[in-house]
């Protein structure tokens, strides 16, 4: 019986020393390292496209109208209709213009009899010196108000102002239409003519030069790419949207365009900058420009670090902000890591 008890006892002391060795070695124990694989940030001379969206517009357009009021007598044009420039498109009823041009005549006429009987009375002592002057002073107002009739009476007409195509016939023959009031609405459609426009945004319109590159994709022809160029900056901002103004013009040979097509464009600025660039499956949690990747600290840890991402091109990403080219990046086993994570580099 004693015998047992002993054992018993001499048992319990050994497991308890077992259980305490356990301990210590676990505590002693050095962190395990996660096995990763980096690379060094590579350092080329690229052009980050600005990216933004835009409407084809035409950059030559007229909304010709009637100098005078009247009836419209002819519309010579229907919609539709391809017009070159200095072309007859309308013509206004000349009953009422004539006769306002003969009125204007006669009135100058009567002046001119005016001013004659006053000068005869005034070298016989009948009319004053007074008397002549308003007679001059009359005929001389006749005769502007002739040149203004035979103005009115030469543009009672429309031509074409622009070579284009007549989008929309605004009035009809026979209508009443007053002075300055558009008759057609016509649209350049030449090479030339057709634009794509859009607004950037103050940073990007810092970046961009006129002539700097641009490719166009429209959802129109969602499997062509065509070539622009910025053509035009504005200086001033729009208080509307907040943007720049911005037109570019196509460059190669276009198919049927319209008023009014929504397309994307990339526009690469003349940059002679470097900039970091990765391999792409070193970019963690990327949303939208944002992403995150792992720089390997001296110590063998890891940083997080929040990046922009400017372009992505094949499997690399160029880095527009928040990389340096003395980084190294982890690409194999970043998805495992956090800030701070210890790793073992297996390159």
């Amino acid at each position: 019986m004693h015998h047992l008890i002993l054992g018993l006892v001499l048992l319990m002391f050994t497991a308890c020393g077992k259980k305490e060795k356990t301990s210590e070695e676990t505590k002693s124990a050095p962190d395990t390292a996660i096995p990763v694989r980096v690379v060094s940030i590579s350092s080329e001379v690229v052009s980050i496209p600005v990216q933004v969206s835009g409407v084809v517009s035409a950059s030559n357009e007229a909304r010709p109208a009637f100098k005078t009021g009247g009836i419209i007598a002819r519309i010579l044009v229907e919609e539709g209709a391809h017009v070159r420039k200095g072309q007859l498109l309308a013509t206004l009823n000349l009953t009422e213009i004539d006769a306002q041009v003969q009125q204007a005549a006669e009135a100058v006429a009567k002046s001119k009899r005016d001013l004659t009987r006053a000068k005869n009375l005034y070298a016989d002592s009948v009319a004053t010196l007074e008397q002549v002057q308003d007679a001059t002073t009359g005929l001389s107002l006749a005769e502007q108000s002739f040149q203004i009739a035979q103005y009115n009476q030469s543009y009672s007409e429309i031509r074409s102002p622009i070579s284009g195509k007549v989008v929309k016939k605004l009035m009809n023959q026979g209508e009443v239409v007053g002075p300055g009031t558009p008759v057609f609405y016509i649209l350049g459609d030449g090479q030339a003519d057709w634009v794509i426009k859009s607004g950037l945004v103050d940073r990007d319109w810092a970046r961009l030069r006129l002539g700097d590159r641009a490719e166009v994709h429209l959802d129109a022809y969602p499997d062509r790419t065509f070539a622009a160029k910025v053509s035009q900056l504005a200086d001033v901002g729009n208080p509307q949207s907040g943007t720049f103004d911005a037109e570019f013009a196509f460059t190669g040979s276009m198919p049927r365009l319209a008023v009014g097509l929504i397309g994307s464009l990339n526009i690469y600025p003349k940059e002679d900058a470097a900039h970091p660039i990765v391999p792409i499956d070193a970019l963690v949690e990327s949303n939208g420009n944002a992403a995150v990747v792992y720089v390997l600290q001296a110590d063998n840890t890891v940083k997080r670090t929040a990046v922009r991402v400017g372009q992505i091109f094949e499997n690399k990403a160029i880095i527009s902000s928040g990389l340096s080219t003395d980084n190294k990046v982890v690409t194999s086993g970043a998805p495992y890591l956090e800030d701070g994570s210890r790793v073992k580099v297996i390159n």
